[in-house]
């Protein structure tokens, strides 16, 4: 197949002025930027390299700052990645568990500074396949907490904060025809991690995390999006470190963070079509668990949700949508605007 150098590779930049709306922050603002340049010989076929920066502020008080680079190089064969992270985001907490009851809600403030980079090479060229290794460091205090509260009791491992450091490795399968909006293909990310005192970490946990999302085109324009989700730690994992379910990505209609434990599993599934030239929609259920240990992941409790949304293109050449997301579960909802698929 002959591949004609049509466009070049110009660098794309889009400003804008960042407004969304989740459950965790009800109104947030800011200002960030999208800047994506291919480097590979054809357009067409080099993956968009992407920095994204981002300021942000919310209704709940919250602050995000942050800078994300992702990097293909030489054919796609080398991958590098960063994101270097200061926030302090108030949250909720109602203990670790599947069953936890509403009565517990509580609210705690930690305040995180972190950096994580990444260095993947491709290993079988053919299939798509990536092996590399991320390491990972960061700083957490809890600086405000509710008297008389289990993390103001201190009976929570990780209610004074710490410091994390850890090497992982990861192994990725990524044969989707886009980054942004896939189409058709399948994405695999298996990932491990080890937090180690060895390497200056106050906690000693090993996680384990698997992410599979198939994208089927059932006909023109109109995609079927699945993605299992398999999230397991081990150790001495601090309560704002656990696997969790909700937010704009796992289980859209349930606060983050209102399930959490030790262990993970979810699955979703998402209809895309068409409606009217940019403007696209979405139809999605959604359904996990949690357990202190994976043999006791059950049927018991199960989460579930389900709902609707709307999608605008903002960046046609790279297939770039906001989002605008309506989710519903038993006795809870999340209304969610933010830029990119939720997964």
């Amino acid at each position: 197949m002959v591949i004609k150098e049509e466009e070049k590779n110009n660098l794309g930049i889009t400003l804008l002025p960042i407004i969304y709306y989740t459950p965790e922050t009800k109104l947030a603002f800011g200002f960030g930027g999208l800047f994506t340049y291919r480097f590979g010989l054809f357009f067409k076929q080099a993956r968009p390299s992407s920095l994204f920066v981002a300021a942000m502020y919310t209704q709940m008080k919250q602050f995000t700052l942050q800078l994300k680079p992702e990097i293909y190089l030489q054919n796609n064969s080398l991958f590098l990645s960063g994101n270097f992270l200061a926030e302090r985001f108030p949250s909720k907490f109602w203990g670790v568990g599947a069953n936890t009851e509403d009565t517990l809600e509580e609210i705690y403030t930690p305040e995180t500074y972190s950096m994580e980079i990444g260095f993947q090479k491709i290993l079988l060229a053919s299939a798509g396949v990536y092996l590399g290794v991320k390491y990972h460091l960061e700083r957490t205090r809890i600086v405000e907490k509710e008297p008389g509260k289990l993390i103001d009791q201190g009976v929570i491992l990780g209610s004074q904060g710490g410091f994390l450091s850890g090497v992982g490795f990861i192994i990725n399968f990524d044969n989707r025809d886009n980054i942004f909006y896939p189409t058709q293909g399948y994405y695999l990310q298996a990932y491990c991690f080890w937090n180690d005192g060895f390497l200056g970490s106050d906690f000693d946990y090993f996680s384990l995390k698997f992410d599979l999302r198939n994208y089927i085109r059932l006909a023109e324009n109109q995609i079927l999006a699945i993605q299992l989700i398999l999230d397991t730690a081990s150790g001495e994992v601090p309560f704002y470190k656990l696997p969790r379910l909700g937010g704009d990505t796992i289980l859209r209609g349930y606060y983050q963070g209102r399930y959490r434990d030790k262990n993970l599993l979810a699955l979703q599934a998402e209809y895309r079509f068409p409606i009217w030239k940019r403007v696209s929609g979405v139809a999605f259920v959604a359904a996990g668990n949690l357990a202190d240990r994976l043999r006791n992941l059950s049927w018991d409790n199960l989460k579930y949700a389900g709902g609707f949304g709307f999608r605008f293109k903002i960046i046609p050449k790279e297939k770039v949508n906001l989002r605008v997301d309506f989710a519903f579960g038993p006795g809870t909802y999340g209304i969610y605007f933010k830029a990119g698929e939720s997964f």
